[in-house]
């Protein structure tokens, strides 16, 4: 809708109604396209959240991933694949000034970022076709847009159980993440990542520590999930 029939719809002048939506705009509950029409934004993603929110799995996560917030002190998201992208249903931020974060409801690819690219792994062949037909966009100089280093990588992952990319989304950015089944959705995985400032994860003895708290983490998540069943 322009912004004529938007005041038009909810009965303001146009002066107050084009205020709103300023505002609306800024938060990114709507956007606005070079010809002045204006359409949902991106946030009201986050509301879909609150309804998935009732998952049982998202349920019986929040505990675990606070906790693995406020002991490693960096962000922790768990994220499900939605078609060809990915999506965080859940996250808790770091507390530290210097930190990365997606939000609630953020849509991204599954070609980049620990949390994607294990998603991608998980996936049926035919489906990760479909992701590189789709066109896999360059982020950073360390995303993978080659089909076949994708394809290689997604088997180390299935191999190890868990993905670790550094810029491969963010530049400066580290990110692992490890799988969580859901007995709810067959042969659905979700992914439980933690992610800060490459700086504060630059060594191998803390990547292992961050692997290992995650790997913890998962199994107390998968436990928990019991009690729902």
């Amino acid at each position: 809708m322009n912004l004529t029939q938007v005041a038009e719809a909810v009965d303001l002048p146009k002066s107050t109604a084009l205020r709103f939506l300023r505002d609306l705009e800024e938060a990114g509950w709507v956007a606005r396209d070079n010809s002045g029409v204006y359409s949902l934004g991106a946030t009201v993603v986050g509301l879909a959240a609150q309804y998935i929110a009732h998952n049982e799995m998202v349920a019986a996560a929040g505990p675990a991933m606070r906790d693995l917030r406020d002991k490693i002190d960096e962000t922790v998201s768990l994220s499900r694949r939605v078609g060809l992208i990915r999506v965080c249903v859940q996250e808790f931020p770091s507390k530290k000034p210097l930190r990365l974060v997606l939000g609630v409801g953020e849509r991204g690819p599954l070609h980049a970022g620990a949390s994607g690219i294990l998603l991608y792994a998980h996936m049926p062949h035919e489906e990760r076709r479909r992701v590189a037909e789709d066109g896999l966009e360059r982020y950073t100089k360390r995303t993978l847009v080659d089909f076949d280093e994708l394809e290689k990588e997604a088997e180390k992952v299935r191999r190890q159980g868990w993905s670790i990319t550094k810029g491969s989304r963010t530049e400066g950015g580290v990110a692992i993440a490890v799988p969580l089944s859901d007995p709810g959705d067959d042969g659905e995985i979700a992914a439980l990542g933690l992610f800060g400032p490459e700086l504060r994860c630059s060594t191998k003895a803390e990547q292992e520590r961050w692997l290992r708290a995650l790997l913890q983490t998962a199994e107390s998540i998968q436990t928990a999930m019991t009690s729902f069943g």
